[in-house]
């Protein structure tokens, strides 16, 4: 259990970026991803 406090604690701020830093990436590639679609369905 000592890792899992040090995790939540001293790392708490580490983690919750990287949490952030990786839904924003999802999202850019979520929306990169629909807007090719589209180019591509409209130019058919």
């Amino acid at each position: 259990m000592m890792g899992y406090n040090y995790m939540m604690g001293g790392s708490g701020g580490t983690m919750m970026f990287f949490a952030w830093t990786t839904y924003l990436l999802v999202t850019v590639l979520l929306v990169l991803g629909i807007a090719a679609l589209w180019k591509y369905i409209n130019r058919k």
